[in-house]
């Protein structure tokens, strides 16, 4: 199972690479269910630039899976830490951990991405790089915004009244930052509240 994912992840860098001097004719496009449309380009790294990142996150080393915990703080926002997990199961490292307050009413969770590695570069290309859209309907939405002068994707689900927030950091961390009936502000004062400094 593992083989097959690295496979699929590798394949898509080499995919995009291929394409990525390639021109979309059509900036809009509409459907019955939601819109679609380009983000503006200021949002993105130029493909050569992302192309250099991506090759020196190839020949990164993996952190550790204490250095990963360590980004896991014990409390969040007042909340405290639920739960936590940390491995590199797919080829590179995750830690991820939740945290709620005391009446379960909101909550957070986090994961860190080391995308450290073939299979990590080609998973930060395929969820960060790759996504270039913006996206919207009766559900809720999904864009790219600028998060700390970074290109982040933020979404919203109304089904279940959770923000999210995914951003690069370190040159070579994605992160993802949820939260359930906390409201986007929230979100993004968790995510800046984070020690994502990799020594």
């Amino acid at each position: 199972m593992k083989q097959i994912i690295f496979f699929l992840l590798t394949s898509f860098v080499a995919l995009t690479a291929c394409n990525n001097n390639a021109k979309q004719d059509k900036t809009t496009s509409g459907t019955e269910t939601g819109t679609t449309t380009n983000p503006p380009a200021e949002t993105t790294l130029p493909a050569t630039d992302m192309a250099k990142a991506l090759e020196a996150m190839k020949n990164l080393p993996a952190l550790s899976t204490d250095q990963l915990k360590a980004m896991l703080p014990e409390t969040l926002l007042d909340m405290k830490r639920s739960g936590f997990s940390v491995n590199s199961g797919m080829g590179f490292g995750v830690a991820e951990a939740d945290y709620k307050n005391e009446d379960d009413s909101k909550r957070f969770r986090v994961q860190i991405f080391d995308c450290a590695g073939a299979a990590g570069a080609a998973y930060y290309s395929m969820m960060y790089w790759g996504f270039n859209m913006e996206q919207e309907d009766d559900n809720g939405y999904k864009k790219t915004v600028t998060f700390n002068g970074n290109k982040a994707v933020e979404s919203y689900e109304k089904n279940s009244d959770q923000y999210s927030l995914l951003f690069p950091a370190s040159n070579r961390l994605l992160v993802q930052v949820e939260g359930d009936n906390t409201g986007l502000d929230a979100v993004k004062q968790a995510a800046n509240s984070l020690n994502l400094k990799v020594n």
